[in-house]
């Protein structure tokens, strides 16, 4: 897989919910995968536009600088979580046995590191950056991945149909009939291409 640095920005966030966007941090997968994940600071740039708290990225930004071969290293465990995420979300689902072990492999190192606490008023399941060190992207999402897919609406999960695109996304739409992860990049390509091939026929 080709890895390129990637300058994250808003529309990169576009499958409605953070487990969906963080398998989408490969784009083109169904042609030529292109893994945008070129160093662990980008991992933590992508956390603080998908939401993670700033608080828990300020301290991983210092860890990553004073120990920078564990920081490549927590950076191949989280791109594998989220390489078994993608096995356990598309069909076919030939290796879901194998891919959900894995899944628990994550699991169980998150929950080590999980303390249980009031989030407004209510008890919750978190990590932290003192915690989990260098882990903490791997285990935070580790942890909301197991959440969501207890509860994944599996007939609202998509495929973009858009070329080069391949990303995950849940159709929110009231007809479920949603075919591109985002109208404005991949739904006008397709148009245009459409038409391009209209107009030379």
């Amino acid at each position: 897989m080709q890895v390129v640095a990637h300058q994250f920005q808003p529309r990169d966030l576009v499958a409605g919910d953070i487990v969906l966007d963080f398998v989408n941090t490969v784009t083109a997968r169904d042609t030529d995968p292109v893994d945008w994940l070129d160093a662990y600071a980008r991992l933590v740039s992508w956390g603080r536009l998908a939401g993670l708290p700033p608080a828990e990225l300020d301290h991983l930004d210092a860890e990553a600088v004073a120990h920078p071969r564990r920081a490549a290293q927590a950076l191949v465990e989280a791109k594998a979580l989220r390489e078994t995420l993608w096995e356990l979300l598309t069909p076919p689902a030939g290796g879901a046995a194998d891919a959900a072990a894995r899944l628990t492999r994550s699991w169980r190192s998150a929950a080590a590191a999980v303390t249980v606490s009031d989030v407004g008023g209510r008890l919750a399941a978190t990590v932290t950056a003192e915690a989990s060190g260098l882990a903490y992207p791997e285990h935070f999402l580790a942890l909301r991945a197991v959440r969501f897919l207890e509860s994944l609406p599996s007939p609202r999960l998509r495929v973009c149909g858009g070329r080069h695109c391949g990303w995950l996304f849940l159709d929110t739409s009231k007809a479920g009939r949603r075919r591109w992860c985002d109208m404005a990049t991949c739904g006008n390509a397709e148009k245009t291409r459409r038409h391009r091939s209209a107009v030379h026929l």
